[in-house]
């Protein structure tokens, strides 16, 4: 759910001047300038002193561009780029054993080589947490994982790499869990993010497979240890099972509520699931579906925002509150793109659209200017 390469012109172009000029001598062609793929740590003070015991210090992927290092004045727009629950920031380098596998160098290096997109730096941080996903908002309980992106990592790139350190020329982008990242944090940060696109995005509202009817509900409110989380997904309960756990803690953090730290949104009452409305009010707190009225202006502020799924999506509260989230929006008049693709699953066409559509859409929506 949260969760999944020269052109004929050139030949056409050198058999021309072989044969307008035969005598002259056969010059080399340039060779094809590409990008570079990095993989660092960075400190990340505000998940300092969090519950779970995950570091205070994190891995970041970072794509710089084929002319970075040839252009030492020039500066580039960044995209930084959420990866899906039980993902990492190397989902987006070589693929996760989860099913997501859109290695960015390869297809950022096509797309600029041939002069499709304009260059960019691209930002892959780390959002997985001991519960498999941070959800990219900030908890009591997992830490300030909203803070560590937008304050802690755009601070470091900012402050490492050439970038245009302005939020018209900077965009972010995720799938799934990364999708509802991109959104919740660029409604919030329009001084930091001037564009956002969410593939898939889950967990904007409180629909579909979120209800009471989902069995994996009463599963994780009968776990007694941390060691009894699912740590493979084998099934659907399985997953869902770990989902709630993490969303629970992001969302309804309780440090008094061992072992996991967090209140659940149904809980068993008599043999009977019952929603605890208290947590329901902290869950839509956090859920952007209910939040665009707060957030108006500064939605209205942005550059661009687009919002997709697949036609054949499995869950069924991405595809009804990604539809609703995109009606609010156009009820407010707040300009936006949506679109549902044909043919695609939850993961099946994620390359296809980040090489077709996202690096597209932030090639035409952010300011290259060096100013």
């Amino acid at each position: 759910m949260f969760n999944q390469k020269l052109p004929g012109f050139l030949i056409a172009f050198l058999l021309l001047v072989l044969f307008a000029h035969p005598a002259a001598p056969q010059q080399p062609t340039e060779p094809v300038a590409f990008g570079k793929l990095i993989e660092i740590s960075i400190a990340a003070p505000s998940l300092k002193g969090n519950l779970l015991g995950d570091p205070a210090e994190q891995n970041v992927t970072i794509y710089l561009p084929p002319s970075y290092d040839a252009s030492p004045s020039k500066r580039y727009p960044t995209v930084y780029l959420l990866h899906p629950f039980g993902g990492s920031n190397k989902t987006w380098a070589n693929g996760d054993q989860r099913g997501v596998n859109v290695p960015i160098q390869s297809a950022l290096n096509a797309l600029m080589s041939s002069s499709k997109i304009r260059e960019m730096i691209v930002v892959a941080p780390n959002g997985k947490n001991a519960y498999n996903g941070s959800l990219y908002t900030n908890s009591a309980v997992t830490g300030n994982w909203e803070d560590y992106i937008y304050r802690d990592v755009v601070a470091y790139v900012d402050g490492n790499f050439r970038t245009l350190s302005r939020a018209w020329s900077r965009g972010i982008a995720g799938h799934s869990m990364g999708g509802f990242g991109a959104i919740s944090i660029a409604m919030k940060h329009p001084d930091v993010f001037g564009a956002l696109y969410a593939l898939s995005p889950c967990c904007l509202g409180m629909e579909g497979d979120f209800n009471e009817a989902n069995p994996a509900w009463k599963r994780a409110g009968n776990l007694a240890t941390k060691d009894q989380l699912p740590k493979e997904w084998k099934s659907s309960d399985d997953f869902y099972t770990n989902v709630f756990v993490a969303l629970s803690a992001a969302f309804s953090p309780n440090s008094g509520r061992a072992p996991f730290y967090a209140d659940l949104l149904y809980r068993e009452q008599e043999g009977k699931l019952e929603r605890n409305d208290a947590v329901y009010a902290k869950w839509k707190s956090k859920m952007p579906l209910y939040l665009v009225d707060d957030y108006k202006q500064n939605l209205l502020s942005l550059r661009g925002i687009f919002i997709d799924y697949g036609q054949k999506e499995e869950f069924s509260h991405v595809r009804i509150a990604s539809t609703l989230f995109s009606k609010a929006l156009a009820e407010r008049s707040i300009p936006h793109g949506f679109e549902i693709y044909e043919g695609g699953t939850h993961i099946s066409k994620i390359k296809e659209r980040m090489e077709t559509r996202v690096f597209q859409f932030f090639s035409d929506k952010l300011d290259f200017s060096n100013q």
